[in-house]
């Protein structure tokens, strides 16, 4: 099986090139940078270990490289034009994404939220828009 590891490995430092947008790996800070009392805009990467494909092959072989790995990354802004504006970014940088013998698409099977939703559980308020991806090497 292909590594996770190396794939997240990979979206992350997809997402490092994000200009003006940090990005977190599993976790949000307690304390997340601000500016003016308003949250800066960061993504969140929530990353698994994967699965192997159910199907086997004729010969009845699991191929020992392949790996289907989805994973969610959560963009987050002050506003939800903000928000809006790092998830087309986060997209940008992981749409078609070559990871090993594959490529980064959004997950047919995920939910699709369209929509920011507000978050006045933190302080400051945040706006959030989480996208689910899948990746598989073959």
């Amino acid at each position: 099986m292909a590594d996770p590891e190396a794939c997240a490995a990979a979206v992350t430092a997809a997402l490092a090139t994000v200009e003006g947008i940090t990005s977190y790996d599993g976790y949000v800070p307690v304390k997340v940078p601000e500016t003016g009392g308003y949250i800066d805009p960061y993504v969140v990467l929530w990353a698994g270990t994967g699965d192997e494909p159910g199907e086997l092959p004729a010969d009845g072989r699991q191929a020992s490289d392949t790996l289907i790995w989805d994973f969610q990354t959560t963009a987050v802004g002050a506003t939800p034009a903000i928000c809006r504006a790092v998830d087309k970014a986060v997209a940008t940088a992981l749409t078609n994404l070559a990871i090993g013998t594959g490529r980064v698409r959004r997950n047919p099977d995920g939910f699709n939220q369209q929509a920011p939703v507000l978050d006045t559980q933190t302080t400051p308020s945040r706006h959030f828009l989480p996208r689910q991806w899948r990746l598989i090497t073959n």
